[in-house]
């Protein structure tokens, strides 16, 4: 039976939720309810939890929001985002925050429980096969690497990256597990990546100090690997467009135009832009620039950068452009938003302290 935890701010809906899943009560077992993202977080670290139902616009904390802390907390868990808003936005961040599935207000029990059918399922892919956290994380990781899925294994690393343990020799242990993952995927895709980096790997891991810059030596391999994998196409994707949905994360960085994705595709620029909006769902220029300003917010927290050199390093020529289209999209400045940051993280630090451990649209009935 999977324990189930209910987010969202309006009583109602959670009562309709709970009456729904009551009807499978040999299967599913609601265990608590939340009001916003932060009493969830709270919840989950009290709390055994299998799988949140978590509505995306709350006070005090979204459920995006929550969703990240939950997932940085505890990676295994179940995560199906709500949403009364059917947008393709929306979905970028489902991906970006490797949500197991969301639902859209209004949804009807079967859809529910089709949608938890899907987490439970994806739960025991990465679960079952793995007899503790270490395999967990090398399972994962490498399977993202051998299928070539740049853009989840990029989170994945991310993600380990960020990741607070209790103490150095567990963050050790998880980084050594990271990079024999990126040498068995280097290995299988007959890539050698000391020869292509001009570096004695574990010369220079043994250099590095500390966790950073063991990370450092991890992201170069890495992003060595996949410059291999998606520019030779070293894998087979069953969607055509996922070949060129690879290749924008790989070059947000760099000069990334219309006319070099469409070259890489080996397509006219033309027939590339026409297929491109009629697969993705929005223009190409539109993706790009949803995907950089998402980039710059995953700089703004992970890196010291200023604000300017950040900018050059999308791709924008001017800091004032920059700064226009970030906040067009998010509604706040880039300063604005590292201020946020640096709040959060405050109050983040707060809620995770040492010593806490844990293990709008109607439904139809």
């Amino acid at each position: 039976m999977k324990k189930i935890l209910l987010v969202d701010d309006e009583y109602l809906e959670r009562d309709v939720l709970r009456m729904i899943l009551g009807s499978r009560s040999n299967q599913f077992q609601v265990v608590g309810e939340a009001e916003n993202g932060l009493e969830a977080v709270k919840f989950v670290k009290e709390h055994d939890v299998d799988i949140v139902i978590m509505d995306i616009k709350m006070p005090k904390m979204t459920g995006l929001e929550a969703s990240r802390l939950i997932r940085e907390y505890n990676p295994r868990m179940g995560i199906i985002i709500v949403s009364a808003y059917n947008d393709f936005e929306f979905a970028q961040h489902a991906i970006q925050y490797s949500l197991d599935d969301y639902l859209l207000k209004p949804s009807r029990p079967e859809h529910i429980f089709e949608a938890l059918e899907r987490t439970v399922r994806k739960m025991h892919q990465y679960n079952e096969p793995a007899k503790n956290h270490k395999d967990d994380i090398k399972t994962v990781f490498l399977t993202f690497c051998r299928n070539g899925d740049y853009i989840r294994a990029k989170k994945y690393l991310r993600k380990m990256k960020n990741l607070q343990l209790d103490s150095y020799e567990k963050e050790k242990e998880v980084t050594r597990i990271l990079l024999e993952s990126l040498l068995t995927a280097a290995e299988y895709f007959g890539i050698d990546v000391e020869k292509n980096l001009q570096i004695k790997v574990k010369e220079k891991l043994t250099t590095s100090k500390t966790r950073e810059q063991y990370f450092q030596i991890l992201e170069l391999i890495f992003e060595e690997l996949f410059d291999v994998i998606i520019s030779e196409k070293r894998v087979v994707h069953k969607e055509e467009m996922t070949y060129a949905l690879h290749f924008i994360e790989k070059h947000l960085t760099n000069s990334l135009t219309l006319e070099s994705a469409a070259s890489y595709m080996n397509i006219s620029t033309h027939y590339f832009s026409k297929l491109f909006k009629s697969e993705v769902g929005e223009n190409f220029i539109d993706y790009v620039t949803a995907k950089k300003v998402e980039r710059a917010k995953e700089l703004i927290m992970d890196t010291d950068l200023p604000l300017n050199v950040l900018a050059f390093e999308l791709g924008f020529n001017e800091a004032n452009y920059f700064s226009k289209v970030f906040k067009k999209k998010t509604g706040v400045t880039p300063s604005q938003y590292r201020k946020e940051v640096e709040e959060k993280a405050a109050e983040e630090k707060n809620l995770f302290r040492k010593g806490n451990y844990a293990v709008n649209g109607k439904w139809i009935i």
